[in-house]
């Protein structure tokens, strides 16, 4: 089996994670975090204040940077709101699209171009057809461009915990269920965009763990952070597991137990691409090669050509943007993935957003 891209130095990045960091990594580190702190102090202080919406707006993030699980956990949310019958939209940012710094409002069924809203965008669109979708750097903004639009009664927030001019409702932090706080450090020694004392801000931690067999049980409801926190916070898990097998061009569903797959390309661009990896080999599936990029790399048709008469296996996140540049004679599916959220949260969820 071939290895190409950026795999290596992702796994490189998380073996130096897990163990005590240089002193040159710790000492930028520690600038890394005062410049946080510095940040956070402000709202602390009361010097900025936090905006408020007139609606519930529940927050999804993380303390690490990239590869958690946080779409996936968003789509369940709201998709979960939306079966009980609540008016949901969904505020992303938009990361890696041409119109980051503006605010673009996508209407339910409306298929937005990934290069200009970015690949999560589409992603959501994917797995939430008629939940509108609000798009910008600027989540205050944002939001209040979807209120006049929609009216919506509920905001999920993707990926805004360090985003904090928008107040939230509930503030969900998700960690991977083993070593949730990896070796402690922020970026570059670590992989947190923050210290762990930032958790005092969150109002539940979900621990979120991929493809395993079953649904773990539900854990005690309380977790002490003690010498990273001292706070006591309610602990949710979540597990991620294959849903099915999206065809690109057909848009056919198939099971993830398909039998006799041909041998597979995989080619992914997202962060902590061995989580998508292990995924695959657990499943089973023929692998003949890897190929990995940078999360949000921006495919370009040349580079794809090498993928010609391949049948490639890739994520939700790269299907939206390798549908249309793929080479015609390249047979490529995505692997879905569904989050299963822990029943009390589902709760605590419907007892926020009520009428």
């Amino acid at each position: 089996m071939r290895v190409a891209g950026s795999h290596q130095l992702s796994a490189g990045w998380e073996r130096f994670w897990q163990v005590s960091p240089p002193r040159w990594a710790r000492g930028l580190a520690w600038l890394y975090a005062l410049g946080w702190r510095t940040y956070a102090g402000v709202y602390a202080l009361g010097l900025k204040r936090r905006r408020r919406m007139p609606v519930p707006v529940i927050g999804v993030g993380s303390l690490w940077a990239g590869g958690v699980g946080k779409t996936p956990i968003t789509i369940a949310i709201a998709r979960m709101l939306q079966q009980a019958g609540r008016h949901v939209a969904v505020l992303t940012h938009g990361y890696g699209g041409r119109r980051y710094r503006d605010i673009t409002l996508i209407d339910p069924l409306e298929q937005p171009d990934p290069a200009e809203v970015g690949d999560e965008a589409a992603e959501l669109r994917l797995a939430l057809p008629e939940v509108p979708i609000a798009v910008g750097k600027w989540r205050v903004h944002t939001a209040e461009a979807a209120l006049r639009r929609w009216s919506p009664e509920v905001l999920v927030l993707d990926d805004g915990f360090q985003h904090l001019p928008l107040a939230r409702t509930l503030d969900l932090v998700l960690l991977p269920l083993r070593e949730p706080l990896g070796n402690g450090y922020c970026l570059p020694a670590g992989p947190l965009r923050e210290p762990p004392s930032g958790l005092k801000r969150a109002d539940g931690i979900m621990l979120v763990d991929y493809a395993p067999t079953d649904m773990p049980a539900a854990p005690e409801q309380t977790i002490s952070w003690k010498a990273r926190t001292n706070h006591q916070l309610p602990l949710y898990r979540a597990s991620i597991r294959p849903l099915a097998l999206l065809h690109l061009t057909t848009s056919e569903r198939l099971p993830v137990s398909t039998p006799e797959l041909p041998p597979l390309t995989v080619l992914c661009a997202i962060a902590r691409p061995e989580r998508f990896i292990q995924m695959t080999q657990a499943l089973g599936y023929p692998i003949e090669s890897i190929h990995t990029f940078p999360d949000h790399h921006a495919y370009s048709r040349d580079e794809l050509q090498t993928f010609a008469g391949k049948t490639i296996l890739t994520t939700a996140k790269d299907a939206v943007k390798l549908r249309a540049l793929l080479p015609p004679t390249a047979d490529a599916y995505a692997l879905l993935l569904e989050a299963q959220l822990d029943s009390r949260l589902t709760e605590r969820l419907l007892q926020e957003t009520a009428r």
